[in-house]
């Protein structure tokens, strides 16, 4: 009967907190800095899920790639947009790929940026912004005096300017797990500048970021998802579940040289881009085994 009576109180106080805890609910109401007709988290901090452990040992097979993100298509425009910061309440704020690249690096400096691929050598904050910002003299001829006039002329490069990603990456195949596996080693946003001598627009390489350690910044960094705007996605998300569309540039070979090097044709570049997917796609297809 004394067990009975124990169990009974303690339902009695399960119920009576279920019942306290579903009236705390209900009685929330969103405030201003929730900025939506429901109460919303500000302050979450989103951890980095680690990649599997791989051993040197377990690799049968490993190349290295290069490719190219053209933010111009439409499976990309989440990297482009918006071209200016958007305020989401909360005191957040959702910016495109390039200007978080941008704050981690040039305002922050939590982030190292690079020169190139190789990862060997730090790109100084100062270099990069002489890129993004210059101010130069321009001198045209007066149609009414035929004099000189000396004006400056200010260039500045801003996200929107910036419309391809370059990521380099790993495909190997561990023995251990049994799969091809993929890591994005690093991604450089390249931007059009235009050249003072020729007055024409062409790409330039800002720098490189190393993935791995942008990974925490990204993770906190959220995407516009078109299809339900509740369901927050990352950057870190975006790019570990391969939501982009790209072309691969370059593979691992005896001359180290790009696809363009050896193929001219635009049309030319874009079939070899897809024999060498093709060669990955047979590759995994030949592992199988009955």
């Amino acid at each position: 009967m004394k067990i009975l009576k124990v169990a009974l109180t303690g339902l009695a106080l399960i119920a009576s907190s279920t019942m306290f805890a579903q009236t705390n609910v209900l009685d929330s109401k969103p405030t201003n800095l929730d900025g939506h007709a429901f109460v919303k988290h500000h302050d979450y901090q989103n951890r980095v899920l680690d990649y599997p452990f791989v051993r040197e040992d377990d690799i049968l097979w490993s190349k290295t790639y290069i490719q190219r993100i053209d933010l111009r298509q439409r499976k990309n425009h989440p990297m482009y947009f918006p071209q200016y910061p958007v305020k989401l309440g909360g005191g957040q704020v959702r910016m495109n790929m390039t200007d978080n690249l941008f704050k981690s690096v040039l305002e922050d400096q939590s982030i190292v940026a690079y020169e190139d691929e190789y990862f060997d050598e730090v790109k100084t904050v100062e270099s990069i912004n002489k890129l993004l910002f210059s101010i130069d003299t321009v001198e045209y001829e007066d149609i009414d005096s035929g004099e000189l006039i000396s004006e400056l002329d200010t260039i500045r490069v801003e996200s929107k300017d910036v419309k391809e990603f370059l990521i380099i990456e790993d495909r190997f195949f561990d023995k251990k797990r049994s799969v091809i596996d993929v890591r994005i080693l690093g991604i450089c946003p390249v931007a059009e500048i235009m050249n003072k001598e020729t007055y024409e627009m062409e790409k330039v390489k800002l720098f490189w970021v190393w993935l791995p350690e942008a990974r925490q910044m990204l993770a906190n960094a959220t995407v516009y998802n078109t299809k339900n705007s509740i369901e927050r996605m990352t950057y870190d998300e975006f790019l570990q579940k391969r939501l982009f569309a790209s072309v691969i540039t370059k593979e691992t070979n005896l001359y180290d040289r790009s696809i363009f090097e050896y193929k001219k044709d635009r049309m030319q570049q874009l079939l070899e881009a897809d024999r060498i997917k093709n060669d990955i796609r047979n590759m995994e297809s030949d592992l199988w085994e009955y």
